[in-house]
């Protein structure tokens, strides 16, 4: 595929593939197309180039069901393959060729969640095999362990400091400037503001889904989700406040899960309100964000929030943010005095910016889209949540989600 194809193919709405492969020699890339057209695999892309191309290319472009890297000359090919891991999404199987015979090699890889590692020169019917297990999940491959997007729970401890500004514009920046796909998640159906936010119409059929699981799958997702960009969707509603919502526990826990295959990021914006479904965002989430004002009020409230997900999701790391510090001086806590009442030290402190953030907001546009200080501030932190580029640790990619269609 030339340079052209690759651009015209980011333009035109980002299918999923079910095949791309990166091939280093002509003799290789031979034995793939042959194999590609004996399967009649219906959407495929061959590549000539190793690991570090395709981790360029997925970087801009969906990630295909099943991937093809050359790991040949490759000095560390598990530090490329756990780089590979950041630009993929979830939902991958990954097939590895190379040209070192070595056992350990290829114990190391199957570790790091490879589905396969195949050594050249390469045979038709040893990728044709190969290719087929992996789609069909037998042999070694039901050894490949899962690898799901990270979830990220955002909260306010009180009415008004902020939360979905830093909901929506964590979501923004991680799609837009890491090159993450992103859902955003409003779990307030009635009162949310998410959709608001974004400029965008919120849709039917998410309380469909909180209050009936059978309903959540794949397709439903496809129906529900509003495209935002590229790489960032939006999941809302805008119920009728006559009529309660009772989200079921077990609704959220398939739904999280649902996103988790499908996306790198899911950032949820949390009500302020304790019932099972915030409940199980809690004890699912992977990152959690706790925003406050510097208010009597929020340091107690976010005292017990803390005290709270540490007795039921530990291992959750926590940011707090401060956000609108300076709005009202003379009504704020002393930031030390509000660590000490809170029983931690804020992480990050957004100052009161009328001039750049209240523009933004009323266009309908995320703050960390624009310019000064608090923009700046929040992708900070949306570039802590992603770390470092090239980190990766523990497997890879989740089970091929389906047969060749």
């Amino acid at each position: 595929m030339t340079g052209t194809a690759v651009a015209k193919e980011a333009v035109a709405g980002q299918e999923r593939l079910q095949l791309r492969a990166f091939v280093a020699d002509d003799e290789t890339r031979a034995v793939v197309e042959q194999v590609v057209g004996d399967l009649m695999i219906p959407a495929a892309a061959i590549h000539r180039g190793r690991i570090e191309d395709a981790i360029q290319l997925l970087g801009r472009l969906r990630s295909p069901r099943v991937l093809l890297v050359d790991i040949s000359a490759c000095e560390l090919p598990l530090s490329a393959v756990n780089e590979l891991a950041e630009v993929c999404e979830p939902g991958v199987s990954v097939i590895a060729i190379g040209d070192r015979n070595d056992v350990g090699l290829f114990r190391e890889l199957i570790n790091h969640g490879i589905s396969d590692y195949l050594v050249k020169p390469l045979t038709p019917s040893l990728l044709q095999r190969s290719l087929l297990a992996v789609v069909e999940g037998g042999g070694q491959h039901s050894r490949q362990t899962s690898r799901l997007g990270r979830i990220v729970a955002v909260m306010g401890c009180r009415g008004g400091v902020g939360a979905t500004t830093v909901a929506t514009s964590l979501a923004w920046a991680i799609a837009s400037r890491r090159h993450r796909r992103v859902v955003l998640f409003d779990l307030d159906v009635q009162f949310g503001s998410v959709a608001l936010a974004m400029d965008l119409d919120p849709v039917h059929g998410l309380r469909d889904a909180l209050e009936n699981p059978g309903r959540i799958d794949g397709l439903y997702l496809d129906r529900t989700l509003v495209r935002h960009s590229e790489s960032l969707w939006v999941l809302s509603a805008e119920e009728a406040l006559d009529d309660p919502v009772r989200a079921d526990r077990d609704a959220v826990g398939l739904l999280l899960h649902e996103l988790q295959s499908k996306f790198h990021f899911t950032v949820v914006d949390l009500p302020r309100r304790m019932d099972p479904a915030v409940q199980q965002v809690l004890q699912t989430a992977t990152n959690f964000v706790l925003v406050s004002d510097l208010s009597l009020a929020g340091m107690r409230d976010g005292m017990r929030v803390v005290q709270l997900l540490q007795a039921t999701n530990a291992s959750c790391p926590v940011t707090v943010v401060a956000n609108r510090v300076g709005e009202f001086r003379t009504g704020e806590i002393p930031k030390a005095e509000f660590e000490r009442g809170l029983g931690r030290s804020i992480d990050l402190v957004l100052p009161f910016d009328p001039k750049h953030v209240f523009p933004l907001v009323n266009a309908g546009r995320p703050v960390a889209s624009g310019s000064g200080p608090t923009a700046a501030a929040l992708c900070r932190l949306a570039d802590q949540l992603c770390g470092a580029k090239s980190a990766g640790r523990g497997g890879l990619f989740a089970k091929l989600l389906a047969r060749w269609s």
